[in-house]
């Protein structure tokens, strides 16, 4: 038996070359492993958020795919509403006339089950994204003061701009 002094420590068992090149490779192996699984999170993270936001995107297409139809229709809606304002009083009271009142009543709710919305401009503040200026004139600066072509939006986006005049600081002769 060897008997070794008590202050000296053994020295460890020395790696052969063989055991030191694999430990080598081993950690070169392992951070490239590391390196492919940081990688392939990433590309499983961009891979959802491509996904979610080409399904936003589909939802979009879904939801505004009938605004040019709509636009098409705008000036029809016109039609129909300036005319029952200069309906005849003699003819507002006849069966006819309430059976067009009723269809066009339908087809505003129709559309209004679609997204179509009419926009409330008149004494609102001037807003440029929902109101389009044909005249400056007597009244409260920059509040709408009448409404020539009503405005509309579809599915909260504004589809048509309201046509406006729009007050200029001035007082009303």
């Amino acid at each position: 038996m060897v008997v070794m002094p008590a202050n000296k420590k053994p020295e460890p068992a020395r790696e052969s070359p063989e055991v030191t090149k694999l430990r080598t490779e081993f950690d070169t192996l392992k951070k490239e492993a590391d390196r492919l699984k940081e990688i392939a999170g990433r590309a499983q993270a961009d891979l959802q958020n491509a996904k979610d936001r080409l399904e936003r995107e589909r939802q979009d297409v879904a939801k505004f795919a009938l605004a040019g139809a709509m636009t098409k229709m705008l000036p029809t809606l016109d039609n129909l509403q300036r005319a029952f304002l200069h309906l005849p009083d003699d003819l507002k009271s006849h069966e006819w006339v309430k059976g067009i009142v009723t269809i066009e009543s339908d087809l505003m709710r129709m559309l209004g089950d679609l997204g179509l919305r009419r926009m409330e401009s008149m004494d609102q503040s001037l807003d440029p994204t929902r109101h389009e200026v044909l005249q400056m004139g007597s009244g409260e600066q920059g509040k709408v003061t009448e409404v020539f072509e009503e405005g509309y939006e579809f599915n909260g986006r504004v589809l048509r701009p309201a046509k406006v005049r729009v007050g200029d600081g001035s007082a009303a002769a």
